[in-house]
């Protein structure tokens, strides 16, 4: 086997071990010793391929991300239907993708909600795509949608981005204690679904003008 084939085996079996330790234990409590100790590797072939347990991490939630905007472009179209058969088949999709890669599931709720602050930019870099593709999604569907007189579907987008960092930091205070990933995700996904709906129709139930 040629030295290439062997390093290439080498940082993929690195990367396995490291999205498996992010997963289980988040960032903060991840530990590059315990990927070593788990997964039979030293040290020496860890600091050869990466440079820290930062660079590992970012690494790690770069794969994620990009599979999982891989996996939601290849299955989701959002391209007629009304608009909450479209965000319920959003929000299927991107559980299908956790239920066929559960070892992305700790990852993508570590990066969600407890990410390092000091790695924000470089978490912001490696999660684009998929951000990107969301908003894409937000905007599809409030351009095919009658919108109040004065208000545009990029204003909503903008308001919205702005919101969805409000709503982490909320969420987040809310767990007020560990709990399993999927768990999180399962009450995350719920609690999107009714902000985004509180978003789309406002929260007054509609009444005839003669009440």
């Amino acid at each position: 086997m040629k030295r290439e084939e062997k390093n290439a085996q080498a940082r993929q079996r690195i990367l396995r071990a490291a999205v498996r330790e992010f997963a289980l234990k988040g960032y903060q409590a991840a530990s590059l010793n315990a990927v070593c100790a788990e997964n039979d590797l030293s040290k020496g072939i860890i600091y050869h391929h990466f440079k820290d347990k930062d660079e590992l991490y970012l690494l790690c939630v770069r794969e994620c991300f990009e599979k999982l905007a891989a996996h939601m472009e290849g299955r989701f179209s959002g391209s007629s239907g009304p608009i909450e058969q479209r965000l319920g088949e959003y929000f299927d999709a991107r559980l299908q993708f956790f239920a066929e890669e559960p070892l992305y599931l700790g990852l993508f709720v570590d990066v969600t909600l407890n990410a390092p602050p000091g790695l924000a930019p470089q978490i912001a870099e490696a999660r684009a795509r998929f951000d990107e593709f969301n908003l894409a999604v937000l905007t599809g569907l409030l351009e095919g949608a009658p919108l109040r007189r004065g208000v545009t579907a990029q204003a909503v987008v903008e308001e919205f981005r702005m919101y969805v960092d409000f709503f982490h930091l909320r969420f987040r205070a809310a767990l007020g204690q560990e709990r399993p990933a999927q768990k999180t995700l399962a009450e995350y996904e719920q609690r999107c679904r009714r902000q985004i709906g509180i978003l789309l129709y406002g929260v007054l139930e509609e009444r005839n003008e003669t009440e």
